[in-house]
């Protein structure tokens, strides 16, 4: 992945994003830094905030998440947050090129996230286990093992290689819609599609969310002290 190392003075961060909106449909969380709008500058959306609502479907935000930098698709609109001033960051690696690779994104209630790519390479459908294990497809997991398990036990190494195959074909037909349907019917709901420059960021953006989430909610659950009680 090439890269290079600067400093971002003109920045926003998000600090609220409320419930069932377009905007956590998009994928914002809190504490994001949005690096640009579309092609405006995030000064640009301070002084004029109807300016968001002319943003395309086309166009994306660039985000800076717990220092990984990634792009969110305007598609799903950006109703339903609020953002502020951020101060500078400095030091930030910044990917450059232009083909960056695409991921649906989905997040559960306990804040676990998952990235799967639009475009699988072929050598993870050779190891069906593991494909599923990376992407957190626990269920689909399990039911490869157990169908391996029960192969070998009921007709030895000529069945096992059988099921193998069977198993590996699978993946490599239905791509990445088996993923994103798994990962639906294990309680993940569809937040936002991702632009990310290498796959090797997208782990470190699942565990980045992750804990932003996570972070928000003990926040959202502390007690509210009221005036009296102060």
């Amino acid at each position: 992945m090439l890269s290079e190392t600067r400093t971002f003075e003109d920045l926003v961060v998000v600090t609220a994003v409320a419930r069932f909106t377009p905007a956590e449909r998009t994928g914002l969380v809190v504490g994001d830094l949005v690096v640009s709008f579309g092609l405006h500058a995030p000064s640009i959306a301070l002084d004029d905030r109807e300016m968001l609502q002319s943003l395309k479907r086309t166009d994306w935000l660039t985000i800076l998440r717990g220092g990984v930098m990634f792009r969110l698709s305007c598609s799903e609109g950006l109703h339903g947050f609020e953002f502020e001033a951020a101060a500078p960051v400095e030091l930030i690696v910044v990917p450059t090129g232009l083909n960056w690779n695409h991921y649906w994104g989905g997040v559960q209630l306990n804040g676990s996230m998952t990235l799967i790519p639009n475009n699988i390479s072929p050598l993870w459908t050779l190891f069906p286990p593991f494909l599923y294990l990376r992407f957190r497809q626990y269920q689909m997991l399990t039911a490869t093992l157990l169908v391996l398990c029960v192969s070998f036990l009921a007709g030895g190494i000529v069945v096992l290689i059988i099921a193998y195959v069977a198993t590996a074909i699978l993946p490599w037909l239905a791509g990445p819609d088996l993923l994103r349907e798994a990962a639906i019917k294990q309680g993940y709901l569809a937040r936002g599609s991702y632009a990310i420059a290498s796959h090797s960021l997208a782990a470190s953006l699942e565990i980045e969310t992750a804990n932003a989430i996570r972070e928000q909610r003990k926040i959202n659950n502390q007690p509210k002290h009221t005036n009296a009680e102060i």
